[in-house]
């Protein structure tokens, strides 16, 4: 893949996840991932899928709770697990090779303390539903796994469908299995063993690097191989999902070829400026199931395929779709013959910008005004988080979604004037209530009882004032602007100050919408730099 460079930063992005989507390579003995179109352009004037996936698919972040019970699950995981510097080595290995100790030690660059560290084995290349990327692959070994701790790394991945070798897993003798069969006679022939001789402790690697509290990334890709022997700076961060075992991540490293780039310093309103090391805030609602959901179809479900006390592991499968909690629309959504997820370039998802509070209550709309007064200046190129204390209202009620405030057309015009590069806000809709099917647009009214008390508050009904259907969606997503509904969590500690965002998607090629983490980074003592790849 072409290296992504932000026009403005200078600064470079690697692609290092897998695509996720229908026909993505399944480990073997679990269901395959489904979408299916549940609204359309032609029909509904909006296109959504319903999926059904389990989270150890593609690239993906592991949690304890995975292999070990009550442990943490991903979204009780440190922010500052899947931020920050560290290496991709190169250590090649053929079938059924093992990451050995002296791989590591012998790493260039070498691993220090505190790294993230990424394992290029070159087995990404065989990338596919075949027996040889999963039945034959390389894995760490025990030993390996416990240097590495020794070492005391923050977040390890690799480019393996497994953490461990395949035939310490189900794959091969161990609990659930064998998954692929030909393997045990297949290994008996090659080395005159039987493969529980060799591997005799069921994902002992893994276990190792959780137990440890060190989370694990399986199925790294894409760039990795124009990374090999640099150091960089990396981001990965999971769902804010309390129960979670894995979540599909999208992995990105970022270099600064000049080594000038720094992450904001948040300064005040006053222009005051704190001390300390970088700090990470979650600007993120809590996901997962029972989470509020906008008034539509009720279908979002989380299932329990796998548990420890029957399997060894636990393994949840969701069903759903992506508009719910914290998540980021694709121009596909609410125009037909428009980008997807992917049509976005990772710079988009990451650089400086403003917190503003512009206060507003039932069914107050954002103006021109309001953005051009807001503090700290919103400038060209920011990344916009609108605060407006809705968030406040947060949950499963009508507050929250029929009545609250919200953006629409003048000031989305505004934004794409100003050339903001990304925009999120702490309501239901990238629109105002009013603008949406809630009211008589679309599909709509959904909800046909606003209509009379809008009236009844105004004297005026909804069509007179709010005769557009979703046009802050359209045009800023038909601008390149994505758009991030549901912001939450910690959004009142940043609000007035100047800040550096991540709101990385998906790498889902036919995504209109994504959940994701949306996170905030200050460096009050301005000591971080994004490595320069050297």
């Amino acid at each position: 893949m072409a290296v992504t460079k932000d026009p403005v930063s200078g600064l470079e992005f690697y692609e290092l996840s897998h695509p996720w989507g229908m026909y993505t390579p399944i480990f073997p003995g679990y269901e395959e991932i489904k979408l299916e179109r549940l609204t359309y352009h032609a029909k509904h004037g909006v296109m959504t899928h319903k999926i059904s996936t389990i989270f150890h698919t593609s690239t993906h972040v592991n949690a304890p709770i995975h292999l070990l019970p009550e442990t943490q699950a991903v979204g009780d995981l440190a922010l500052d697990r899947f931020f920050g510097t560290g290496v991709v080595v190169s250590i090649p290995k053929k079938k059924w090779e093992l990451v050995e100790p002296e791989d590591l030690e012998k790493a260039k660059p070498a691993i220090q303390a505190g790294d993230i560290v990424l394992i290029n084995t070159g087995w990404h290349r065989r990338y596919s539903d075949s027996q040889e990327y999963f039945g034959h692959a390389p894995g760490l070994s025990k030993k390996a796994a416990q240097w590495l701790v020794k070492k005391k790394v923050k977040l390890v991945g690799v480019d393996t469908a497994c953490v461990d070798h395949p035939l310490a897993t189900s794959l091969g003798p161990h609990r659930n299995g064998p998954q692929i069969k030909y393997l045990l006679p297949e290994y008996k022939k090659k080395t005159g063993r039987d493969a529980i001789e060799d591997f005799p402790e069921w994902n002992a690697a893994h276990k190792v690097l959780l137990a440890a509290g060190i989370p694990t990334i399986e199925n790294v890709g894409a760039d990795l191989d124009k990374l090999a022997g640099k150091r960089c700076t990396f981001q990965g961060f999971p769902w804010k999902w309390h129960e979670g075992d894995a979540c599909v991540i999208r992995l990105v490293a970022i270099l600064d070829p000049k080594g000038t780039n720094r992450i904001e310093s948040g300064e005040t309103r006053k222009g005051a400026k704190g001390t300390g090391k970088l700090k990470l805030y979650d600007l993120t609602h809590d996901w997962g199931h029972g989470m509020p959901q906008w008034p539509s179809r009720a279908n979002l479900n989380v299932r329990v395929v796998e548990f420890h006390a029957k399997d060894g592991l636990l393994v949840q499968q969701f069903e759903g779709i992506m508009h719910r909690g914290t998540h980021m629309d694709a121009p596909i959504h609410v125009q037909e013959n428009q980008p997807t997820l992917t049509g976005y370039p990772l710079w988009r998802f990451f650089g400086t910008g403003v917190v503003v509070s512009i206060p507003k209550g039932k069914w107050g709309v954002i103006t021109p005004e309001d953005l051009e007064n807001a503090e700290p200046k919103i400038q060209k190129n920011d990344i916009l988080m609108i605060n407006t204390g809705s968030h406040k209202n947060y949950g499963d009620n009508p507050d929250y979604y029929a009545y609250s405030p919200g953006l629409y057309k003048e000031a989305a015009e505004w934004i794409v004037a100003r050339g903001v590069k990304l925009v999120g806000i702490d309501v239901q809709a990238l629109d105002h209530p009013l603008g949406t099917f809630l009211g008589p647009h679309g599909p709509g009214p959904a909800q046909p009882h606003l209509d009379e008390e809008y009236f009844a508050e105004t004297g005026r009904h909804i069509i007179d004032d709010f005769p557009h259907w979703e046009p802050a969606h359209k045009i800023m997503m038909t601008n390149g602007i994505p758009g991030i509904e549901n912001i939450g969590g910690e959004i009142d500690k940043l609000t007035g100050k100047r800040c550096t965002f991540f709101a990385f998607p998906w790498r889902w090629p036919d995504g209109e919408g994504c959940a994701l983490r949306v996170v905030a980074a200050l460096d009050p003592a301005q000591s971080f730099r994004f490595e320069t790849g050297k």
